[in-house]
């Protein structure tokens, strides 16, 4: 949310809001018009590109761009569907659209517009492969193969009901400088140690827990399934055997990687099972972690 702030400065022509996924993904099913550009972290974004591809008919019709500094990468948002390989009944569409944006990447936008225009007449016209087609709404169920060659057959037509696409000279797209930024104090805070227990009472645990802190780090939060459990904890929260144990100063005290690394080992010496450790630490003074819930 931050970047996305940072980099919308950049455009202030472009406006810009902010939606929490669940949300924006509802309005996405709902009104997806009203959507340009939507800008996700990578995980919402591999799903959501999908659901915007099945919105307008098909996960098939998408193509993709990996752009970085030195290279790109072109392809269809589906990736590989090995139970229709040889079958001549996949969407070549994704594929296509994902090598009209590699052409208008590399300064070759009339060419692109002419392949994209044939692909629209070719949907327009209603040729359509079997994940798109609908009775009374396409003229021709088409197999891989033959929508290929009816989009060949449309180069250098133009939709007349769909908007055509239009271009105005070749320019190869060019990506602004990335200008790494000063690196922010970091300090550490703390450490989240996960730990495997098969009790129940979160009191037990934490005083088993206290009898390993030292005197940098002391037992502050146990949380377990992401509910804070310990202190004052809900005797009707149901635990699992996976117990989140934050450790912090209690006061404004200097710690160091040797005060986790002492920790660690008396919890081996008391027979605590640990799974993984975290470290928690500010950035400029601000928490770079979450609070548990209910703090």
């Amino acid at each position: 949310h931050q970047v996305f702030k940072e980099i919308a400065a950049e455009y202030p022509h472009i406006l810009t809001e902010h939606r929490i996924v669940d949300i924006g993904a509802a309005l996405l099913a709902d009104k997806p018009q009203d959507f340009d550009v939507i800008v996700l972290p990578n995980l919402y974004g591999d799903i959501l590109s999908d659901v915007a591809a099945q919105i307008a008919g098909s996960v098939g019709l998408a193509g993709s761009s990996n752009i970085g500094a030195e290279c790109a990468m072109f392809e269809a948002i589906h990736g590989s569907a090995p139970d229709i390989a040889g079958k001549n009944i996949a969407n070549p569409s994704g594929l296509l659209n994902g090598a009209i944006l590699m052409l208008q990447h590399i300064g070759q936008a009339d060419i692109a517009a002419k392949i994209e225009n044939a692909w629209l007449k070719t949907i327009e016209d209603g040729i359509h492969t079997a994940d798109i087609y609908a009775e009374g709404l396409s003229t021709e169920k088409a197999g891989t193969r033959e929508f290929a060659a009816a989009v060949i057959q449309r180069l250098g037509m133009e939709p007349q009901k769909l908007k055509p696409v239009a271009v105005s000279g070749n320019r190869k797209i060019t990506l602004p400088k990335y200008e790494r930024k000063a690196a922010a104090t970091k300090k550490l805070a703390g450490v989240d140690i996960f730990v495997h227990w098969r009790g129940e009472q979160p009191e037990t645990l934490a005083h088993q827990l206290k009898s390993i802190g030292n005197n940098n780090l002391k037992l502050s939060m146990i949380t377990n399934r992401g509910i804070k459990v310990w202190p004052d904890g809900f005797e009707e929260t149901y635990c699992t055997d996976h117990w989140r144990c934050r450790f912090s100063p209690e006061q404004e005290t200097e710690i160091t990687p040797r005060d986790i690394i002492q920790l660690l080992s008396l919890a081996e010496e008391h027979s605590i099972e640990t799974i993984k450790t975290e470290n928690l630490y500010t950035f400029n003074g601000e928490r770079g972690y979450s609070l548990g819930q209910g703090q």
